[in-house]
């Protein structure tokens, strides 16, 4: 397992976690994993072109509960292998879905220590 920690706000996993994302412009919703993942937002990757500033919702699959929460869109970039790599910002966690990712980040955090 993957952990990482650079200059943010919350530590962050790179294992990848099963989300499911939908477009504020198209309602249709899309299975996806994380590229990485914190408490505080997101990294993505898609073949469609995303715009930053796009709003979205999200829904995160944890363990053993859903995180669902809207989000914007901080940034994009273009890998050379044609995906569009983008960072989302959650935007209206609850202090119990926040909470829920904290541990589940910090959980992934010891157990990739352990290794």
């Amino acid at each position: 397992m993957a952990f990482h920690y650079e200059k943010r706000r919350y530590p962050r996993i790179w294992d990848p976690v099963c989300a499911w994302i939908s477009f504020q412009k198209d309602t249709a919703a899309y299975g996806t994993l994380t590229l990485d993942l914190g408490p505080g937002g997101a990294r993505f990757s898609t073949l469609r072109d995303v715009e930053a500033g796009a709003k979205l919702l999200i829904a995160i699959q944890l363990h053993s509960s859903t995180v669902e929460c809207k989000g914007k869109v901080c940034w994009t970039d273009y890998a050379p292998d044609g995906l569009v790599c983008f960072g989302v910002r959650f935007l209206d966690l609850s202090e119990t879905e926040r909470a829920l990712l904290e541990e589940f980040v910090l959980r992934h955090a010891a157990l990739a220590a352990a290794l």
